[in-house]
């Protein structure tokens, strides 16, 4: 019978670190005994509120909990450090849930499913959105809240909707990929694009993987993300984080084109600014300067430090 370890970080996200621990009480476990699954919380803001959270409402999971602190700020570290603690426990498979979403109850059993059926090394589960999300119309319309198509892939030949919001990874690949203190890679601790990284490293290196469609988490995000700023901010910040993956992974020459693709982009989207007549082609446009503003600034050499600039 397998190991499986629940892993999710947080960051001076009490209240949404609690609504998690309350949803995880009700998980589904079916045939995995729940001495076989461990909840792996850490904390990468530690001053003692995501602690007080745990050590309250750890009593009633199903499962035990383990709370562990990374104090260096960023997201490679807080995941590297829930992947040793999950390796100390002797976990053969680690589960990504992000601590502002809310899982289905079968949605771990529905990964681990689907795991034993292909035997993947990585299963990447899905997210949909809330039907009661307090989201104007003309904003639910943009690309950020469109609801993941299975069948959609990246250049890199994975799932483009893929992240560790909901994924469920083997230990083969978190022992074999690891660089320095862990698979998640330093560079990406302040930017994002970590876990992209990591499965492209993955996929590179002959791991394989499925989609678990069953599987779903209900992104439920925060006030601040769901306004045009908030998605414009989030915007420039994948931006960055795909110039970084290009430079990583990408042949030098289609890097190149790649980068002289951006300055296409933003003139394509200044050029339709003056012709938008509604909200929702309003945020389009912007999203396409945002988003060319963001390679633009990461082709330079500029680093945008997303994760670092939510802890202020």
């Amino acid at each position: 019978m397998v190991r499986v370890a629940v892993c999710v970080c947080t960051c001076d996200r009490a209240e949404l670190l609690a609504r998690l621990l309350a949803v995880l009480a009700r998980v589904e476990l079916n045939d995995l005994p729940p001495e076989n699954v461990l909840v792996v919380v850490v904390d990468n803001r530690p001053d003692g509120t995501a602690r007080a959270v745990c050590d309250r409402l750890a009593p009633g999971l199903p499962v035990p909990l383990r709370f562990v602190e990374e104090p260096r700020p960023g997201i490679s570290f807080a995941r590297n450090r829930a992947v040793a603690a999950a390796r100390a426990w002797g976990a053969d498979l680690v589960a990504f849930v992000d601590d502002d979403d809310v899982p289905a109850s079968d949605w771990l059993r529905q990964l681990v499913q689907r795991q034993r059926e292909t035997g993947a090394d990585l299963v990447f589960g899905l997210y949909r959105l809330p039907q009661d999300l307090p989201l104007p119309g003309w904003l639910r319309n943009s690309r950020y809240f469109r609801p993941p198509n299975p069948e959609d892939l990246d250049r890199y030949g994975l799932p483009g909707w893929a992240g560790t919001y909901n994924v469920l990874i083997s230990r083969s690949v978190l022992e074999q990929l690891t660089i320095g203190d862990g698979p998640f890679r330093a560079e990406f601790a302040s930017s994002g694009g970590e876990d992209m990284d990591l499965f492209i490293r993955a996929r590179a290196a002959g791991f394989t993987y499925a989609v678990a469609a069953s599987s779903v988490v209900l992104r439920a995000w925060e006030p601040e993300r769901m306004t045009i700023g908030g998605i414009l901010r989030r915007s420039f910040q994948r931006a960055g984080s795909r110039v970084m993956l290009a430079r990583a992974h990408l042949p030098r020459e289609q890097v190149r084109r790649l980068a002289w693709g951006s300055w296409g982009k933003l003139g394509k989207a200044l050029l339709m600014l003056p012709l938008v007549w509604n909200r929702s082609r309003l945020v389009r446009s912007l999203l396409g300067v945002t988003s060319a503003l963001g390679e633009l600034l990461a082709w330079s050499g500029v680093r945008y430090d997303f994760y670092l600039r939510r802890r202020g």
